[in-house]
């Protein structure tokens, strides 16, 4: 628990500074927006396809909590942290702590979509752990992503989004798929899903 406070401390201090900062150059036309989510993500880790449902019945899904610190109207930082520990195949579990930017690439009405880059660490306890065979890990990510934002009310809106985690430095050896395929993990992994949740408004317009 200290760790995770500990990261979240980190990741939320970059945007106080620069809440600080944009306040005095925007006279307060800044906002800082924070929420939870949900998200379902196939693990790329015995899976013998690497699309977002590829493999729904065994994909690893949990909460998530984000801030999204919007310095202009078209771009800000961004900063997530999630625990995928449900339904994964024999208690597989991934996490993540990311934090980066954000932009927003299309506005229709009043929903916005947004495209953002993302970078930190994944963690990943593969299914039997601690069998032989089986691991428990951090890897550094870069995550691209997508996300959009639709108001319910004065100060909340629906927020949801995909995401392509891509994990360079992952060698894992190999795993069996459900039809006892041979899947080899020696170039990276690549989690990836979506998430839906609500985002309040904290600060600013």
């Amino acid at each position: 628990m200290k760790q995770i406070i500990g990261i979240l401390a980190m990741m939320l201090l970059p945007a106080a500074m620069l809440a600080q900062s944009a306040q005095s150059a925007t006279g307060g036309g800044a906002a800082l927006w924070a929420g939870a989510d949900i998200a379902t993500y196939n693990p790329n880790w015995g899976c013998s396809g690497g699309g977002p449902f590829s493999c729904f019945d065994s994909e690893v899904r949990g909460p998530g909590a984000f801030f999204d610190f919007n310095v202009h109207p078209k771009w800000g930082a961004e900063g997530e942290a999630r625990w995928m520990n449900w339904n994964g195949e024999d208690h597989q579990k991934i996490s993540n702590y990311l934090a980066g930017g954000r932009y927003r690439i299309y506005q229709f009405h009043r929903l916005d979509i947004w495209g953002k880059l993302l970078l930190g660490g994944g963690w990943i306890t593969t299914p039997g752990y601690p069998q032989v065979g089986s691991l428990k890990g951090s890897y550094f990510a870069y995550v691209p992503g997508a996300e959009f934002e639709y108001p319910l009310t004065h100060r909340f809106k629906l927020h949801g989004g995909y995401e392509y985690e891509i994990w360079p430095s992952f060698n894992g050896g190999y795993s069996y798929s459900s039809t006892g395929a041979l899947i080899e993990h020696n170039h990276g992994l690549t989690p990836n899903g979506f998430s839906l949740g609500v985002t309040y408004r904290f600060l600013g317009q």
